[in-house]
């Protein structure tokens, strides 16, 4: 019998087999005449469903369903893959839990048209978009109709010597006026920041056995963008790394990153740059990268250095070095 009467409170569960897949299931329904049109449909859907070809089949996804999909088969894994899905799952408050192949030009501007209705960055709308894509992507549906959003590209902070002499200096000399103990130790973080140019997060996971004094590298394994990478230490970065390893072995830095934020603010107050939303600590990055730019080093050395995905994340630092426009000049003077 396809349908029967189940259990104490009487509901009618199905019981069929279609093209090998068995159904065993309730119908949720209490008489026998309503449980076995709750099959027939179900008995067609699966017919319908059965002649599809499997890129048309994963099409009647659910939104939520192809996310949770991409989470276990792409994002699982990768650093930051719980943002990645929770961003995704925004995306089913903005649209809908739609099926995928509801998911067109139409639908994508009018995600874009609520993002901009709650004044979302045009970078963090892209990130909803790219978000999408993947999804898409992984599920081998159409994503070449959604196009990320033109961004405005921000000012791009750089430290100068003179400031960054005022900044270690102060943290160096915080503990003699009472200030907290770490603000030492968040000098010579700061130090490291502007001589290799790696990302907060990296310098603070960093232990000694990513470091070689033998070869004089520090390497990068895990990271924002996935890549690993390799950098040469200047000296300076040498002896602060060798320093440190005689007050512990295991990490170069136990400063916390809410102690190194705490830290820089109470640097932008001593130096009256409060107002000034661009200093921030990244900005310390962008310095070491303006300072390779501007000695003449190759764009994709540069590049391969800060651990970009893209030489079009490099090329922003191009127009900080002028000498090529010097030399531009001088043939036009010719």
């Amino acid at each position: 019998m396809a349908v029967y009467k189940r259990g104490q409170k009487g509901i009618f569960y199905m019981n069929f087999t279609i093209n090998g897949v068995r159904v065993f299931r309730s119908t949720g329904k209490f008489t026998k005449k309503e449980a076995k049109l709750i099959e027939a449909v179900e008995k067609k859907k699966m017919m319908e469903e059965s002649k599809l070809s499997p890129q048309e089949r994963t099409s009647k996804l659910l939104l939520s369903d192809a996310i949770d999909q991409t989470y276990e088969g792409k994002w699982k894994n990768n650093k930051d893959g719980n943002g990645t899905y929770a961003r995704a799952l925004k995306l089913v408050d903005f649209m809908g839990n739609i099926t995928l192949d509801q998911i067109n030009e139409d639908i994508v501007h009018e995600l874009i048209m609520k993002l901009e209705a709650r004044k979302v960055q045009p970078s963090t709308a892209n990130r909803y978009l790219a978000t999408l894509k993947t999804i898409l992507r992984f599920k081998r549906q159409p994503w070449d109709y959604i196009k990320l959003r033109k961004e405005r590209n921000g000012r791009i902070r750089v430290i100068t010597k003179a400031e960054e002499s005022i900044i270690v200096g102060l943290l160096r000399n915080a503990e003699q006026t009472g200030k907290k103990t770490y603000y030492t130790e968040a000098a010579d973080l700061m130090e490291v920041l502007v001589d290799t140019g790696m990302r907060l997060s990296e310098l603070l996971n960093l232990t000694y056995a990513d470091i070689s004094f033998c070869s004089n590298l520090i390497s990068i394994w895990i990271n924002k963008g996935e890549r690993p990478r390799s950098i040469p230490m200047t000296k300076r970065v040498r002896v602060i790394m060798e320093e440190r390893q005689q007050i512990s072995s295991v990490k170069p830095f136990s400063i916390t990153i809410h102690e190194t934020e705490r830290a820089w603010q109470w640097i932008r107050a001593e130096i009256g740059l409060v107002g000034d939303k661009e200093f921030v600590i990244h900005a310390l990055r962008h310095t070491c990268a303006s300072r390779l730019v501007n000695a003449g080093i190759d764009l994709y050395v540069v590049k391969e250095w800060l651990g970009h995905s893209s030489i079009q994340i490099t090329e922003r630092y191009a127009h900080l070095n002028p000498v090529k426009l010097v030399h531009a000049v001088e043939v036009l003077e010719q």
